[in-house]
C-alpha cells in the first residue's frame, strides 16, 4: 500500500489496522497490550477506531507492548555508515590569517 496516495485520515486508519492485526496474530489480548504497554485502554480504543488522535508518545508505547518497536528502524533507516575519524573533533584555529597574495614581479614589456 502506497501511503503517498492516502490521506492522513486513511493512513491512521490502515496503521491501526496493522497494530491490531499484530496484536491478534501474536494473541495478545487489550489487556494484556495495556498492561505492557502502560498506555490505558481508552487510548488504544482510540486509536483502533480513529477516533481523534493519540500522541506518538502512546504510539511507541503501542509498539513496544506490542514486541515491535524495531519495526521504526525501517522508517527512518539512517544511510550513514560510522567512521572513527569523523568522530574525533579537529581543534579549532585559534586564529585565522587572511592569506597574503604574493607580489609578482611581472611587468609589461619586460620581454
Amino acid at each position: 500500500m502506497r501511503f503517498s496516495l492516502l490521506s492522513d485520515e486513511e493512513i491512521l486508519k490502515e496503521l491501526a489496522h496493522r497494530i491490531d492485526r499484530r496484536r491478534r496474530e501474536k494473541e495478545i489480548s487489550d489487556a494484556d497490550l495495556v498492561e505492557k504497554s502502560g498506555t490505558n485502554i481508552a487510548t488504544l480504543k482510540r486509536f483502533r477506531a480513529n477516533k481523534g488522535t493519540i500522541s506518538l508518545t502512546s504510539f511507541i508505547r503501542i509498539l513496544r507492548g506490542l514486541g515491535e518497536l524495531d519495526a521504526l528502524n525501517a522508517l527512518l533507516e539512517s544511510t550513514q555508515t560510522f567512521s572513527p575519524s569523523q568522530q574525533i573533533e579537529k581543534p579549532l584555529k585559534k586564529r585565522i590569517y587572511k592569506k597574503k597574495s604574493k607580489p609578482s614581479n611581472f611587468q609589461w614589456g619586460d620581454e
